[in-house]
């Protein structure tokens, strides 16, 4: 949710920005062909750049956080636009009288760029909307959803949701009906067997009835889920929402059923808006990042993504060599993982075993020391000798830089688990994939040959996720450094 706000927003302020850019460029062209620009200095020149920027910016930021830009009209959208520009020229001209900078006296110049700074904003943001509408379905950054409604709301109601761009539902489960679970339930299993669902409303399938649909949650890629149904359902739906907001996925419920949820659970964060025209709580368990921290660790990752990338090549090369003389074959490991919230996404590691060695796993999962669906054992014969040496050392891992460049990982974050152990999830397991998965994390940090209990894991994780700050990540960082030099916690 918050990355979904973030993204708008950036995209929105670079939009209005070079807006503001090419108005100003254009009103100083014309005016300075009719001789209607006052005398200047050049540090007037830079001051009215500055006093121009910072007016733009903090009008911006001021009033636009609170909008949403997939969900304005053309005329919401043009009262905004006029309103964010004659603001900033408000701005701007007490900003210019207090310097006392010639440019006041610029009324021709002033009254061109803020005309046509109306104009190109609203070009620019249609422009730009129909862009992003085409295009952000397909990206990363759209925030999967899913819906669990009843018959006679289903229609309506996802077709509301469907109109915020930025939302992609996966599913929907309808709770009422006995011939609608035999609907829903073929057509869930018709998705999880990647065939088409037996039934859909609004083009979405019909995936999950009222047995089925915490499965379907716990084994579907979702960020949200929204909660449409009577009153009469508040008791099947106190423990439903429960539940989901337990794997760390936003839940969305009508207010009506409000009531039993807040008597019987318990919520972080209860916020109040209107989804689809209607009234909804929105519940959170798990820490959601705001929009300023949620960039900050983006940025943070990609120069870390950038420089890692830059630094890991020459070492890659080096120990490239030795690695495909003891065991031919690709140099690069790859493997299906699960990431944020259940997205799969391929990790890539240099390999450190031989190239049978997912066909072998089968014979030595007799030997595994973990407690969990995570595999480990003493001496895997599966490890070739320059395998051990480049994981005790984490050289291992450096191709996951590209992973943190791509976006499917972070520097620090969650260890993201393979297909096979995310099937075996309950749901309180999944609350551990709420973040974005990282190269390093508590686990790796804290002895991770020495924890044998896949619990163990998941409590280390969600006490990151509970007490995210950027301070702990930087902290995390170093004492990854630390292990990696001692070579301790690594096999």
């Amino acid at each position: 949710m918050y990355k979904r706000k973030a993204t708008q927003l950036f995209v929105e302020f670079i939009v209005d920005l070079s807006s503001l850019i090419i108005a100003n460029v254009i009103a100083f062209v014309l005016c300075a062909a009719l001789n209607k620009i006052p005398t200047y200095s050049k540090d007037q020149a830079w001051m009215y750049v500055i006093s121009l920027f910072l007016s733009f910016s903090v009008i911006f930021f001021g009033f636009s956080v609170s909008l949403d830009l997939s969900k304005r009209n053309r005329i919401r959208e043009f009262v905004a636009v006029l309103r964010n520009c004659f603001l900033t020229y408000m701005t701007l001209s007490v900003a210019l009288v207090l310097t006392r900078s010639e440019f006041v006296n610029g009324r021709y110049m002033f009254v061109i760029s803020l005309t046509l700074f109306v104009l190109i904003s609203c070009v620019n943001r249609y422009i730009t909307k129909r862009i992003l509408i085409r295009r952000f379905s397909k990206s990363g950054l759209v925030s999967l959803a899913g819906v669990i409604t009843v018959e006679d709301r289903a229609e309506d109601f996802v077709s509301q949701l469907q109109m915020d761009w930025t939302r992609h539902i996966k599913g929907i489960a309808i709770i009422d009906g006995d011939d609608l679970s035999r609907s829903a339930k073929s057509g869930g299993a018709a998705v999880a067997a990647g065939t088409r669902a037996a039934r859909y409303i609004c083009d979405i399938p019909v995936v999950a009835d009222m047995r089925s649909v915490i499965d379907w949650v716990r084994g579907e890629s979702l960020d949200e889920v929204y909660i449409n149904v009577p009153f009469k359902y508040e008791r099947e739906m106190a423990s439903l929402a429960e539940e989901i907001e337990s794997m760390g996925i936003i839940v969305h419920i009508n207010l009506p059923t409000l009531e039993k949820l807040v008597d019987e659970s318990e919520f972080d964060n209860v916020e109040c808006t209107m989804v689809a025209g209607r009234p909804t709580a929105t519940l959170t368990a798990a820490r959601q990042l705001s929009i300023s921290a949620t960039l900050f660790k983006r940025l943070i990752d990609i120069i870390g993504g950038l420089v890692g990338s830059i630094v890991s090549l020459p070492v890659i090369l080096i120990v490239a060599i030795p690695l495909l003389i003891e065991s031919p074959g690709p140099l690069i490991f790859k493997q299906a993982r699960v990431g944020k919230n259940g997205r799969v996404f391929n990790i890539y590691k240099l390999r450190s075993m031989y190239v049978d060695a997912e066909e072998r796993k089968k014979e030595l999962m007799e030997k595994n020391r973990m407690n969990g669906f995570m595999f480990k054992m003493d001496d895997d014969p599966r490890i070739t000798k320059v395998g051990k040496f480049i994981r005790k050392t984490s050289i291992d891992e450096l191709p996951q830089f590209w992973n943190v460049l791509k976006g499917d990982m972070s520097l620090v974050g969650t260890r993201p688990p393979t297909l096979d152990e995310f099937s075996q999830y309950e749901s309180h397991h999944k609350r551990r994939l709420s973040m974005r998965p990282g190269i390093t994390g508590m686990w790796q940090v804290s002895g991770r040959s020495a924890i044998t209990n896949f619990e163990d894991v998941v409590k280390l994780d969600c006490e990151y996720i509970d007490n995210w700050s950027m301070w702990l990540d930087f902290k995390i960082l170093f004492k990854t450094v630390a292990v990696v030099l001692k070579g301790s916690g690594a096999e």
